[in-house]
């Protein structure tokens, strides 16, 4: 065998033992004090640029070690077997391959078998059979078998079989089989087989398999198998295959397909299976198989399969299949199978059974109508009662208490003008 190839093995060899420094005796596993890193190589350079073999320090080139440990700096390609001795040191810049290739800062690709380990930074490409982490930031393309974490940002393509997690915000697109969490902060493309979460705000498209939160508004898209829900605000498009909750109120499209609600206003469309409900109001559409409600008013159309209800003014078209409730006011198209309820009704109301108000200016269709003060208009029904009418009345029995007898009570018509 040459002596040159001999002198080549040999090198490799010794790089992978654990030689203690000259005049230092082998120390206990106990003992935590800082061991002496050593630098056995064989170089082939010339000022570190050409091929080394072993732990050199710094290269310029080819470098082929067994474990690094006290890793300076490689510009070019960093091929090692093992995982670094910790703490890890060192710059790659280049391509980092091998079993578990790892640093301070990865810079260009890097490919491990099992995993890619950045103390600092990862960035541009790095894949890992198991995981990509970095204890500092990934920029760029991360794609790893199990997992992507990184306790700072996470910026670019971030693709995981089963999790991707940041500690900070993430930026890009991010897609895992099972969850993708960011703490600081979702913009761009999110999705998570599981689901999507993220204690900041998510900006983009933000789609969970089970559901999808935000605890600080989503604006764009969210999408959640089971729920969408978000601490703020949600503006954009919201879609819950069981609910979607805004505590800080909706602008734009949410879907539920039992429940959309929120704590603050809903203004655009609201369309749940079974509610709709906003603490400070609707203005736009709301439509549900059970009851749209709302704390204050409902501007627009509203649709309930049951009951529209409202404490304050509805105004626009309200239609319920039983009622249509409001604790101040209706104004324009009022429609319910059963009841029509409101101390003032103004335009046209239309009820099967009931109609009872304080006030009616307008026109009023049911069986009953009911009018404990002015009526300023037309009802047309079985029986229709006016304290004061001002207007007529149209039924097989009419009562205007504001008439003279014998005109109080009389059939089919009742006038006062």
């Amino acid at each position: 065998m040459p002596v040159t190839l001999r002198l080549v093995l040999l090198g490799v060899a010794l790089s992978c033992l654990p030689f203690p420094a000259p005049g230092q005796e082998v120390r206990s596993s106990s003992d935590t004090t800082p061991r002496h890193i050593g630098h056995f190589h064989v170089g082939l350079t010339y000022h570190d640029y050409g091929l080394s073999i072993g732990n050199a320090p710094r290269v310029n080139g080819l470098r082929l070690n067994f474990q690094d440990a006290g890793l300076e700096q490689v510009n070019g390609v960093n091929i090692t077997i093992w995982e670094p001795k910790k703490p890890l040191h060192g710059t790659v810049n280049g391509f980092a391959l091998g079993g578990i290739p790892s640093g301070a800062d990865l810079n260009g690709i890097s490919i491990g078998v099992a995993g890619v380990v950045a103390r600092h930074r990862a960035r541009w490409i790095n894949i890992g059979g198991f995981g990509v982490v970095s204890d500092g930031t990934i920029d760029g393309i991360a794609l790893a078998g199990f997992g992507v974490v990184a306790d700072g940002h996470l910026h670019g393509l971030t693709v995981a079989g089963l999790g991707a997690v940041t500690d900070g915000d993430a930026q890009g697109i991010m897609i895992a089989g099972l969850g993708a969490v960011a703490d600081r902060g979702m913009r761009g493309i999110v999705i998570g087989g599981l689901g999507a979460v993220t204690d900041g705000a998510a900006r983009g498209i933000l789609v969970g398999g089970l559901g999808a939160v935000a605890n600080r508004g989503i604006t764009g898209l969210g999408v959640g198998g089971l729920g969408l829900v978000t601490d703020q605000e949600l503006q954009g498009i919201g879609i819950g295959g069981l609910g979607t909750v805004a505590d800080g109120g909706a602008r734009g499209l949410a879907v539920g397909g039992l429940a959309v609600v929120t704590d603050g206003p809903m203004i655009g469309a609201g369309i749940g299976g079974l509610a709709v409900v906003a603490d400070q109001g609707i203005r736009g559409i709301a439509l549900s198989g059970g009851a749209v409600v709302a704390d204050r008013g409902i501007t627009g159309l509203s649709v309930g399969g049951l009951a529209v209800v409202a404490d304050r003014e509805i105004r626009g078209v309200a239609l319920s299949g039983l009622a249509v409730v409001s604790g101040r006011r209706i104004s324009g198209f009022s429609a319910a199978g059963y009841r029509v309820d409101s101390p003032e009704i103004r335009g046209l109301n239309i009820a099967g059974i009931y109609t009872k108000t304080m006030d009616l200016t307008g026109v009023s269709v049911s069986a009953y109508n009911r009018v404990r003060g002015t009526q300023t208009g037309l009802t047309i029904g079985i029986y229709n009662s006016a304290r004061v009418l001002k207007g007529i009345q149209i039924g097989v029995l009419n009562h205007a208490k504001n008439n003279g007898a014998p005109f109080r009570w009389l059939p089919i018509v009742n006038v006062h003008l």
